[in-house]
């Protein structure tokens, strides 16, 4: 409204619309760049679509402008999930991060976490009290993210260990207390911030030889792939993730559908080589 200098909503035409979305892709970001990414101007788009077709549903406007704007094409995006493989290779370093056995134990809670589609900041926030033996309640989450995610025993067992740990210590272990502690000699004690998270995930790349640029949310990544790759119903697998919108989730369903489609290759092509067919 602001940039279309408080125009009436039924004067605003498809015109404004595109140049609207020329400005998007033309507008300083706070980084630096020149133009908002194909995600963020398609989301800005999409939201003045739902709110003109309002407008248009109500009678308040004739026509819709938005219904001829483009949304802009993405371009192709690496792969970000990784093999179960290449997951384990990453743990076998949790063992050798530091001379502290705190840090692996540490360390090892937070792994488990993150394997399980929490955001590295959503870790970082974490408190006691949102752990319940059972499961971990994220709140404040990006995107109003929020849901409780149910723990593998394993991982259930390595915030057992770690919080055990805490105890003998001597940190306080009330609700309201950081989850996870820097074990840094100047922040002992404090929150472990997100970079803490991250240059852990970095540093068990360096330990275990990873060949790949790796980072926490690579593993987030990876849970969802799993989780459609082991037939888990799509509304289940979103609401695990606590992803609300199917469109957002769709690159996991089509990241699964790839996969799958080169294990089947995979698996004609040992059939082909031992009964000589076309392969």
């Amino acid at each position: 409204q602001v940039w279309c200098k408080f125009k009436c909503w039924a004067e605003i035409g498809d015109v404004d619309i595109r140049n609207y979305k020329t400005h998007l892709k033309n507008r300083p970001t706070k980084s630096g760049k020149v133009g908002l990414s194909p995600a963020s101007i398609n989301q800005a788009l999409a939201t003045l679509h739902s709110f003109f077709k309002w407008l248009t549903t109500k009678r308040y406007i004739t026509y819709n402008p938005t219904l001829n704007v483009e949304k802009v094409p993405a371009p192709p995006t690496e792969t970000k999930d990784m093999e179960v493989a290449a997951v384990r290779q990453l743990a076998e370093g949790l063992d050798y991060r530091g001379q502290q056995e705190s840090l692996s134990i540490r360390d090892t809670a937070i792994f488990e976490l993150l394997k399980h589609g929490l955001r590295a900041m959503e870790v970082s926030n974490l408190n006691i009290g949102n752990y319940n033996s059972q499961a971990i309640q994220i709140s404040g989450a990006k995107w109003r993210s929020d849901g409780a995610v149910p723990l593998s025993p394993k991982a259930r067992q390595a915030l057992d260990s770690y919080l055990g740990w805490c105890v003998q210590q001597g940190f306080d272990t009330a609700s309201e207390e950081p989850l996870f502690r820097s074990l840094s000699r100047n922040g002992y004690g404090k929150r472990l911030g997100y970079w803490g998270i991250y240059e852990m995930v970095k540093d068990l790349a360096v330990i275990s030889a990873f060949p790949e640029n790796v980072h926490p949310h690579r593993l987030r990544h990876t849970f969802g792939t799993q989780l459609v790759m082991g037939d888990v119903q799509p509304d289940y697998a979103r609401k695990l993730m606590r992803i609300k919108s199917p469109v957002t989730f769709d690159r996991y369903t089509r990241r699964a559908v790839e996969k799958k489609a080169e294990d089947a290759f995979n698996d004609l092509i040992e059939r082909s080589d031992s009964d000589s067919g076309l392969f």
